[in-house]
């Protein structure tokens, strides 16, 4: 008689689960953003999110894998919005380097400053990630294309611009742009105790500093 496989249909997994898989990989975020990768363990993580830490190796992997797992969750939806506003600006035609390099950082800037404490580590992480080459790949992989592309814009809207110089201008921008996601706190104190917190006018200021500093790379004839 003929045998015949059964094959076993694989499970959804339930809402309890996923629940809990979120939950650690929030706490996972917070916990890397604190302590940096180095100095995070899974027993941290696991405390954080009110686990066991084989519910962390199970949900999250091992640290490193967690810790990519961490970086790439958000990465694609940040990637997303900077190539639908390129686009749009691309529609329009009429654009600067001030809209482009607007279109390519507001979408950090803007979760960071949200009042999602979230959001705000996961920037802390992209600066983990930005500062240590051991990490290049990660970078390679989740925020290179669109960066890549932003410098090709520029090239593409001025051909007089060494590509060299424009794509050191960017990585420039970009640790600026880091540097007040984790260093606001930093600004408001030298600022003076009676300055409030004004995230929009941060971010402004933020841009202008940028732009200014592509305004000589990008028109090097003055």
């Amino acid at each position: 008689m003929a045998q015949h496989a059964v094959k076993e249909r694989k499970r959804a997994p339930s809402q309890r689960s996923i629940a809990a898989r979120e939950r650690i990989l929030d706490a996972a975020e917070l916990v890397f953003a604190e302590q940096g990768f180095d100095g995070a363990s899974i027993r941290d993580i696991a405390e954080r999110a009110q686990v066991q830490k084989a519910n962390v190796n199970f949900h999250g992997g091992p640290k490193d894998e967690l810790f990519e797992r961490i970086v790439a969750r958000r990465a694609s939806e940040l990637s997303q919005e900077r190539r639908e506003t390129i686009s749009r600006l691309e529609e329009c035609g009429d654009w600067d380097a001030a809209d482009l390099m607007s279109a390519f950082m507001r979408p950090l800037l803007t979760r960071a400053f949200s009042n999602d404490p979230q959001w705000l580590a996961y920037a802390r992480i992209v600066a983990i990630v930005s500062a240590d080459a051991r990490w290049h790949t990660l970078a390679k992989t989740h925020f290179d294309p669109v960066a890549s592309l932003v410098v090709q814009k520029l090239c593409t809207k001025y051909p007089e611009a060494d590509p060299a110089n424009v794509a050191g201008a960017l990585v420039f921008s970009v640790s600026s742009m880091l540097a007040l996601c984790t260093s606001e706190w930093r600004i408001r104190a030298l600022s003076g105790p009676d300055q409030k917190r004004d995230a929009e006018g941060a971010i402004r200021n933020l841009l202008q500093f940028c732009h200014a500093g592509l305004t000589g790379v990008l028109d090097p004839s003055g």
